[in-house]
């Protein structure tokens, strides 16, 4: 099956086994991909508008420059996948597997990631605009030059987390649980605020 500079409007692939395929240039809208087997692929300057990933396996899949925009990607296994300068805006990734996953550079601005295991996590310096972290565990995790404005961290793990140098705007983090959380005089600032403290 050739994925290439293709276009797919509402499209079914589940339970297709594209293991190993590689994708370039390719539009995908409204989507199906429920079951469908991505393992070893290669997905590079891709499109998905309003696509649906539940129960994809794509493990060790690697999404170069690609945009990912309003898809779901609830149960899917996304072990040891990277993307690498990807747009991910407005996604859902309820109950999926993020063991290994990998995101350098690029955004995930609103996207739902609450209740999600991010131990160790490095996303330093990824926008994470309006993302939802409610409940995730994000122990000793790396938000380092983050753009966390409108961020959601509602009784979100962050022991040990690093927020150094990160954009403070509108973040709701005061029922995160902090402890051993690293963050410089900004933060210490935006923190004591959150907690209705007075800087004299």
């Amino acid at each position: 099956m050739s994925f290439s500079n293709k276009q797919y409007t509402g499209e079914r692939f589940t339970d297709v086994d594209l293991t190993d395929e590689t994708l370039i240039g390719c539009t995908f809208i409204k989507c199906d991909f429920r079951g469908t087997v991505f393992s070893g692929a290669l997905i590079e300057k891709c499109r998905f508008s309003a696509c649906t990933f539940d129960f994809a396996r794509m493990n060790d899949t690697l999404s170069r420059g690609s945009s990912y925009e309003n898809c779901t990607f609830s149960a899917a296994s996304l072990f040891v996948a990277e993307f690498h300068d990807c747009r991910l805006t407005g996604c859902s990734f309820n109950g999926a597997d993020l063991t290994g996953w990998t995101v350098k550079g690029g955004m995930l601005d609103y996207s739902m990631l609450d209740e999600a295991a991010l131990k160790k996590q490095k996303f330093s310096g990824v926008s994470l605009r309006g993302v939802n972290f409610s409940d995730a565990d994000l122990e000793k995790a790396d938000l380092s030059g983050c753009d966390l404005t409108e961020t959601i961290f509602r009784n979100t793990k962050l022991k040990g987390a690093d927020l150094r140098g990160v954009k403070w705007d509108r973040t709701d983090i005061r029922n995160a649980r902090l402890e051993e959380t690293a963050v410089d005089l900004d933060g210490a600032v935006y923190l004591a605020r959150c907690m209705g403290a007075v800087l004299r």
